[in-house]
């Protein structure tokens, strides 16, 4: 009896012992039972509503969560990188958010997962050079990042416990394909407020955010000629991707109204003569440069235009029809330079048209 009460206790506490010391794992659509309780192993506590309040191991961090064990393990940790998962913040992150398999689940390798090429992208720890990055020169510039060797890496650009972020914006990232499309949320995607570490806060997502790292982009320098871009330096209250004017839905229209740039492809076109919203605003980067999609045109005066629909019925590309097909913006695109109308290598007059009419060339 003796001897069996202690075969039960040694592996009970090696049963114990086993839990404590393996990482958390990540969630896997492709094996996991579809039920809200599954949710709970990250994202506790909270409700499962999908209101747009909750941040999963990201934050909220309270007396009776226990989010800090779905990145950090106390002890036998995997790495000696802060204990956390991965060796480092990169490969951390991919612990949950790695499509780079061929499922194609997520902002990295969603693209590839679909049988196409990726033609632009933040390259993540593979360079520090940023381009555009001299506010002097227009030209690339060396940033220190945070990333192996100062390369970029994804706290870069968000904050993992959820400090510090700009404030919350309706985006366009469809998450999860066994949950099925979500109600697209108003929120941060812990986008930093000082990117790359810069000394300047941004408070808003839009330009100001871009030019952060890529100083040498924004319009209203003196020695740098570039394409006006609304931002601090050139307005006092400049658009940003959750107020921008976009065209009203329905053949040739004429008005805009403010909104966000995101699920809306209306934010791309800009009639001409400018509307009463557009006057005094020049687009903000991410009209240009944004996830490819098929935005519409305008007629060849210019006072009116027609938007092609926002249409997403699938997570991570899986519906070719989808207008964009991928939600994966400022990741990878399939186009060059990520903009918004081009082809993988170059782009055309098609992108210059959806704000420069024909009839109103000099």
């Amino acid at each position: 009896m003796r001897a069996r009460r202690f075969c039960v206790l040694f592996f009970l506490m090696a049963g114990f012992l086993i839990a404590f010391a393996t990482p958390a794992l990540a969630f896997n659509e492709t094996t996991a039972t579809v039920d809200w309780t599954t949710c709970a192993d990250c994202h506790n506590p909270g409700t499962y509503a999908g209101n747009g309040t909750r941040f999963g191991p990201h934050g909220g961090y309270t007396a009776t969560s226990s989010a800090c064990d779905a990145c950090h393990t106390v002890h036998a940790a995997p790495t000696t990188f802060k204990l956390l998962q991965g060796a480092t913040v990169y490969a951390t992150c991919m612990t949950c958010h790695d499509g780079t398999s061929t499922i194609g689940e997520g902002v990295y390798g969603a693209i590839k997962g679909r049988g196409l090429n990726v033609s632009g992208q933040h390259r993540v720890e593979t360079t520090s050079v940023v381009p555009g990055g001299s506010a002097s020169t227009g030209g690339s510039l060396t940033m220190a990042l945070a990333g192996p060797n100062g390369t970029l890496t994804c706290s870069d650009c968000h904050s993992p416990h959820g400090s510090d972020c700009v404030t919350p914006y309706l985006g366009e990232r469809q998450r999860s394909r066994a949950w099925g499309i979500l109600t697209l949320q108003t929120q941060n995607r812990l986008l930093r407020r000082h990117p790359g570490n810069v000394s300047t806060a941004t408070a808003d997502y839009g330009s100001d955010w871009c030019i952060a790292c890529h100083a040498g982009r924004d319009s209203g320098l003196s020695t740098v000629r570039n394409h006006p871009a609304d931002s601090k330096s050139t307005t006092a209250t400049p658009f940003t991707y959750n107020n921008v004017a976009r065209l009203s839905a329905g053949a040739n229209a004429t008005a805009t109204t403010l909104g966000s740039l995101g699920a809306n492809n209306g934010g791309y076109l800009m009639p001409y003569p400018r509307t009463t919203q557009q006057k005094g605003h020049a687009p903000i980067c991410q009209q240009c440069h944004e996830d490819a999609r098929n935005v519409g045109t305008l007629s060849s005066g210019g006072a009116s235009g027609t938007v092609s629909p926002y249409v997403v019925t699938a997570a991570d590309g899986r519906t070719a029809s989808d207008n964009p097909r991928f939600q994966n913006f400022p990741h990878e695109t399939t186009t060059y330079r990520m903009l918004v109308e081009a082809t993988a290598t170059t782009f055309t007059d098609n992108l210059c048209l959806n704000c420069h009419p024909l009839g109103q060339l000099p």
